[in-house]
């Protein structure tokens, strides 16, 4: 079990969708350096079905563009591989281990995790602390970061498995804190609006939008003199 983001997983979104729309716009440079090689090719008395084959300007404009693609994948895949950080959690041997690209950086057993958590939301990380075993006085705790614990389902399903065989608390699924969260975002954004207009906040609006909607629409019409304000109401 892997806590953290694969490799694929991060590498596949921008192979397959950055990386192309970087080649297509720099695909002209490329396409005339096929060009040039061409017009050397024909110089030096070479006028074979490969070079009638890149005569047309789309032929050097496609071929330009998927060399710069494979090029680009190959130089992205290199740093991204080099630099990964993940933990991985071997559960028939209770063991856990923190990889640095392709090494094993530590190794400790499934007791000395003392906590894990970690960010549902892309961009965060995970902690994941540890103590010595054994009597005596204990090592100070230690921490293991994990970046970008929140890139997808999986990766934060691997941080879950994780906290339930360390016998700590399972967070929630990755796609329920996700709707929190962004519950939580509008909800501060209504009490915002609602505090510019004087607008009185009711703890039903945390979870009932339309409640909110409703009511605020209505202060605004007050507030506008569209129609007659009740108890409470802000004054126009």
């Amino acid at each position: 079990m892997i806590v953290g983001p694969t490799v694929r997983a991060r590498y596949i979104p921008g192979a397959l969708i950055g990386l192309p729309l970087v080649s297509v716009l720099l695909s002209p440079f490329a396409g005339a350096g096929i060009q040039e090689w061409r017009s050397s090719r024909l110089r030096g008395g070479h006028d074979g079905l490969l070079e009638q084959l890149l005569a047309p300007a789309w032929t050097q404009l496609l071929l330009g563009a998927l060399a710069l693609w494979l090029l680009f994948a190959l130089w992205a895949l290199v740093p991204l591989v080099l630099t990964q950080r993940t933990v991985l959690f071997d559960e028939r041997q209770g063991t856990v281990a923190l990889r640095r690209g392709l090494r094993i950086v530590e190794r400790a057993p499934l007791p000395q995790v003392e906590h894990a958590v970690g960010e549902a939301e892309r961009g965060g990380m995970a902690l994941i602390g540890l103590t010595a075993l054994g009597d005596g006085d204990e090592e100070p705790l230690r921490q293991w970061i994990v970046p970008e614990v929140g890139w997808d389902a999986a990766s934060f399903d691997g941080l879950r498995t994780l906290q339930a065989a360390a016998g700590l608390r399972p967070a929630p699924a990755r796609g329920e804190l996700l709707r929190e969260n962004r519950r939580l975002r509008r909800a501060r954004a209504h009490r915002e609006l609602a505090d510019r207009l004087g607008m009185p906040w009711r703890a039903e609006y945390e979870h009932d939008e339309a409640a909110f909607q409703t009511e605020f629409d209505r202060v605004r019409r007050v507030l506008g003199g569209k129609e007659p304000a009740r108890d409470g109401d802000p004054a126009p």
